[in-house]
């Protein structure tokens, strides 16, 4: 009778992590504020995970940040803080870089991760598509822009514009057979 207690309280454990998990995540997309950001995809695939899209934004070489790195003696992965300023449009750019961890209540930030002379946003890196919209979407290269939800310092994508900043259904991309 103790066996089956312990393997029901461990399977319940397991569900309600894997639910935390899940919900820190999408309290992210839900809850967080929306931004866009500029990008430069290449089109990877990974045998185990699928098809998806690399992203390289253009805030990662901001002259801001190799400012910061260069000032504060930053050494690859570093956490550093970008506090973003938004246009009209929603177009998000670099308004001021900090080594440390802001008051996220005070402007937008986000946490990024220093790379060279470079920050990346590890979260923002990989958005999977549908099988075969992978090489469509990265011959928009600079077409491209990402809408991203931020709360709390954390990112995660939502979904591609295009240049006009309309909404890219993925799979209105997918190559015919």
């Amino acid at each position: 009778m103790n066996k089956h207690k312990v393997f029901f309280g461990s399977v319940i454990f397991l569900v309600l992590v894997l639910a935390g998990f899940i919900f820190v995540q999408e309290r992210i997309v839900s809850t967080g504020t929306e931004v866009i950001l500029e990008t430069r995809p290449v089109d990877p695939r990974d045998l185990f995970r699928g098809e998806y899209v690399i992203l390289r934004y253009k805030i990662e070489n901001d002259s801001l940040v190799n400012d910061e790195i260069s000032n504060n003696d930053l050494t690859d992965g570093n956490s550093v803080y970008v506090r973003l300023a938004v246009d009209n449009n929603k177009i998000a750019s670099i308004a001021e870089v900090s080594k440390f961890r802001p008051d996220f209540s005070n402007g937008l930030w986000m946490r990024g991760e220093v790379d060279g002379r470079r920050v990346r946003f590890p979260d923002l890196e990989q958005y999977f598509v549908p099988e075969g919209a992978g090489t469509p979407i990265e011959r928009l290269r600079n077409d491209v822009y990402v809408k991203v939800s931020i709360l709390d310092g954390e990112a995660r994508v939502v979904g591609l514009l295009d240049k006009n900043l309309d909404e890219i259904d993925v799979y209105d991309y997918r190559e015919k057979d």
